[in-house]
């Protein structure tokens, strides 16, 4: 036996108590008249809330386009179709359905949901809007990080004019500054002050540093 089927049937309580409680998937049994004999809770759910539709025919439920694809023909045994359902609130259902002839006239349809109740809608609407207002505000946060730093940052560009002689630097106005003084006022660097071995073997000879 294949080794699915034969899992399926080692399961089969599992399975067919899976069938009745789930919402994403919609079972209807139609007897030979193509009236509603059982269902599961899913599909009640979809089609009339609180309400037993059993025993109404099928077609009541369907928009015109689909109540011409049942019953299925003598020559099919199953087939796979959307069916479009209408709902007591007179909103439209699509479900992808896998229609089977059992039983010489009757039909077992099963057909895939994966749309969501009002209430299910909310709660991600919900849950969207509160990921979107945590990324808003951490995106305002960085934007003003930013722009708080972005201020801070002092750069030297253009043509600085230099003394050849003393390396003094002229301002805008006119002054000559130490080059020190005019890079630290025109940018975040900071001076520590030492000295090169070409200068401390000219001014300290004697002394080993």
């Amino acid at each position: 036996m294949d080794v699915f089927k034969d899992l399926i049937l080692q399961h089969v309580r599992e399975f067919e108590d899976y069938f009745h409680k789930t919402t994403t998937l919609a079972i209807v049994v139609l007897d030979e008249n193509l009236r509603i004999s059982a269902h599961n809770k899913c599909f009640g759910t979809l089609i009339s809330p609180g309400e037993d539709v059993s025993g109404k025919p099928i077609h009541s439920f369907l928009l015109p386009e689909s109540r011409e694809l049942l019953p299925l023909s003598d020559s099919k045994k199953e087939q796979s179709v959307w069916l479009i359902f209408k709902s007591r609130g007179s909103s439209s259902i699509p479900l992808q359905c896998h229609i089977y002839k059992i039983d010489n006239d009757k039909h077992l349809i099963i057909g895939g949901h994966l749309m969501l109740t009002n209430e299910e809608i909310l709660q991600k609407m919900t849950i969207i809007s509160n990921e979107m207002a945590n990324m808003t505000r951490d995106l305002n946060r960085k934007n003003r990080e930013l722009r708080e730093a972005s201020a801070k940052i002092k750069t030297l560009s253009g043509i600085v004019p230099i003394c050849m002689h003393c390396k003094g630097i002229r301002d805008d106005k006119g002054y000559w500054n130490k080059l020190e003084k005019f890079i630290t006022e025109h940018s975040e660097a900071q001076f520590s002050h030492g000295i090169c071995d070409t200068c401390q073997k000219k001014h300290y000879p004697d002394l080993d540093l």
